[in-house]
């Protein structure tokens, strides 16, 4: 119980990791996106060169050290930009909180492991392993557009440099909504798999513990 206090920053390391992971996932995976949404019959530009541009665009949003985005291939507008400029903030949070919170969490679950204790918290995993699966509803009832435009809104209250017009921001030409879907449902899998996997490792550590007892 001492390491009680490490577990909430241990879920928000695991939360975190999931949405590094997706990020980069997603871009190691582009180039199979830009033959499988047909990119190329979308712009006038080879795939390597909508390649080119995508990593110019997912280097400044993850490396801390790029202050400034420029495509060879697609201008950007102010708002544009600045839109831009907040997701690189996010990816950067998410980014700092997994290199943070990871001696911490390791910690947590090393201990949680070794002393077979992970059970304590196994009501809470459910919840957090569940409470997706509401936003899964939603998103079933609602429509994959509307989630999506619902989930800009609570990520960017008051703010709709988030929806890009083609004719100055051209770069959302290579970046359809389908692309974010496929997101969204990598995060949704990795999520799930790792709280889920938390559940059913505390499910056995207390059902061995009731029968070593009895």
């Amino acid at each position: 119980m001492k390491d009680k206090w490490l577990f909430p920053f241990s879920v928000l390391w695991l939360v975190a990791l999931c949405v590094v992971v997706t990020i980069y996932a997603a871009w190691l995976a582009y180039p199979f996106e830009i033959d499988f949404l047909r990119l190329t019959d979308v712009v006038e530009l080879s795939k390597a060169d909508i390649r080119h541009n995508f990593n110019q665009l997912m280097t400044y949003l993850t490396n801390p050290f790029a202050g400034k985005l420029a495509m060879d291939d697609f201008p950007s507008s102010a708002m544009g930009l600045k839109h831009f400029l907040d997701v690189k903030r996010l990816f950067h949070l998410a980014q700092g909180v997994a290199l943070f919170f990871s001696p911490l969490a390791l910690v947590f679950f090393y201990r949680q492991l070794k002393q077979k204790s992970l059970f304590l918290y196994q009501r809470t995993f459910v919840v957090l392993a569940i409470l997706p699966l509401l936003f899964l509803l939603m998103a079933v009832l609602v429509g994959f557009d509307s989630f999506f435009t619902y989930f800009h809104q609570l990520l960017f209250p008051g703010d709709t440099s988030w929806v890009f017009d083609p004719l100055v921001d051209p770069v959302i030409y290579i970046l359809p909504e389908d692309l974010f879907l496929h997101c969204f449902v990598l995060f949704f899998l990795l999520y799930e798999l790792v709280f889920w996997g938390l559940v059913i490792t505390a499910y056995y550590q207390l059902k061995r513990r009731l029968e070593t007892a009895i």
